[in-house]
């Protein structure tokens, strides 16, 4: 009998909504971002869909034998140059080549062998290459599945990821990406140093929600496997509905139980003082944006789930941002209407909520009548001039990221002897912003920086980029 951490205990149809929109880029040769707030079980599904070819075959029947998925730990890139980076390629394929017939199997070892040692990133390269021509000549498919690419990109050379683009271009019958992320391409450090690969990536999106009922009793029966005192049938769908099936929180609520058989009466407020527990909380919450972060906050706050239903103005007003709350698997419309009320997937992340949701911003944004800038509903009207022309420039042009010499040409007024303006008088302005402006001011994020040569300078986020 397999152990319940095995991949094959794993039920046929897990994660089945997430599988079906996976399995339909790979159908179309595409490529795509798997994305997932902290603990939502990225790595665990990219495993699956790499471990349980039985599985993907059933979304996939006409690929039977003929598609191979590879997966790459970017976790594990020995040394951040290009020549290591297509060695792990390498070693990738050989790790995972126990799924092809014997003959590519026997090429895949070869090429790997004959160039896991080499320094020369053309001859590493030229190796991953000439595996995907027998791929293509014997009109193989290959997705290459790479987790924690966002991590990745921290620290990868535009040389790298153009590398990638490039080999995609020329493989376009062959070769597609499925990449692992924490949140959206646009808060990389550097989403231009994707260059094209960019637009392979940010065209198909899938945000992992919470389990299933089925899936989450499976991690339940993974995570008690062997203990003395398991859940109660009763326990268990009390810990389903506390956690929102969240699988980190639902983890660490299990976890908690399991130490604690006989604490009888409410739950909550002890998960919410257990430290694992608290730090997925924590985690999940910090990755919203202030945006979504204050809708979370004034929905909970000025309205209670009766009165939600004499209220579809406030649903109405933020109805976009909830959707994509929803997409995140954060919470839910009540009904197909969507006016009846928005709820918390889970209730102990709503009382982890209202004890720090009143911390949260909105967005910022520029109201063409009146000339004023507004956070969420309030005016920004005690702004002196320069702070004021400042944001204004950064909030009508967001995401892009402006040097130091082109925020002074933009705030400085015109009657300025504007290179007179040195970089000092700048960093000024935009602390005296960051302290109209954000929640910590040490931890910015509306006006964050951005280093660069020869110089760096600054970049917007009007929604408040998560942290």
């Amino acid at each position: 009998m397999p152990s319940t951490r095995s991949w094959s205990a794993y039920p046929l149809n897990y994660r089945s909504s997430e599988m079906t929109q996976i399995a339909r880029w790979i159908g179309t040769r595409s490529s795509g971002s798997l994305a997932g707030l902290p603990g939502s079980g990225k790595s665990n599904l990219l495993g699956y869909l790499c471990h349980r070819p039985d599985a993907l075959s059933s979304y996939l029947p006409h690929l039977n034998g003929t598609l191979a998925l590879i997966p790459v730990d970017l976790n594990n890139l020995p040394a951040n140059n290009l020549s290591t980076f297509y060695r792990v390629i390498l070693r990738a394929f050989y790790e995972a080549s126990d799924q092809l017939d014997p003959p590519l199997r026997d090429m895949v070892a070869s090429v790997y062998l004959e160039h896991r040692a080499s320094r020369d990133p053309f001859l590493s390269q030229s190796g991953v290459r000439q595996l995907l021509r027998q791929f293509q000549g014997q009109d193989m498919r290959v997705v290459l599945v790479f987790d924690r690419f966002d991590k990745f990109c921290r620290s990868a050379s535009p040389l790298m990821t153009d590398t990638l683009r490039g080999l995609r271009d020329s493989f376009k019958a062959t070769l597609s990406y499925i990449v692992g992320m924490r949140q959206e391409l646009i808060y990389l450090p550097e989403p231009q140093a994707l260059g094209e690969l960019y637009e392979l990536l940010d065209i198909h999106v899938c945000w992992l929600g919470p389990l299933r009922e089925e899936d989450g009793r499976h991690l339940l029966a993974s995570v008690t496997a062997g203990a003395a005192a398991p859940p109660s049938e009763q326990e268990i769908a009390r810990l389903l509905r506390l956690s929102g099936s969240h699988p980190a929180l639902l983890s660490a609520a299990c976890n908690w139980r399991l130490a604690n058989p006989d604490h009888g009466g409410d739950w909550t407020e002890p998960l919410l003082a257990n430290p694992a527990a608290g730090r997925r909380l924590e985690e999940i919450w910090n990755a919203l944006s202030q945006e979504e972060q204050k809708t979370v906050s004034d929905i909970r706050l000025l309205t209670s789930p009766d009165s939600q239903k004499s209220s579809p103005s406030l649903l109405q007003e933020h109805r976009q941002i909830l959707d994509r709350l929803e997409s995140k698997g954060v919470g839910r419309w009540r009904g197909r209407e969507r006016h009846s009320g928005w709820d918390l997937n889970s209730p102990l992340l709503g009382a982890f909520v209202d004890q720090v949701g009143g911390r949260s911003r909105g967005r910022l944004w520029f109201d063409l009548e009146s000339r004023l800038a507004f956070q969420g509903s309030s005016p920004l009207q005690k702004l002196p001039p320069l702070e004021n022309a400042l944001l204004k420039f950064l909030i009508t042009h967001p995401y892009s990221r402006h040097t130091y010499t082109e925020l002074i040409e933009a705030a400085w007024p015109e009657e300025v002897h504007k290179e007179g303006v040195t970089t000092e008088a700048l960093y000024q302005v935009v602390r005296g912003l960051r302290r109209q402006i954000e929640p910590e001011p040490s931890k910015p994020h509306y006006v964050v920086n951005w280093r660069g040569k020869p110089e760096g300078g600054y970049q917007c986020f009007p929604e408040g980029r998560p942290a």
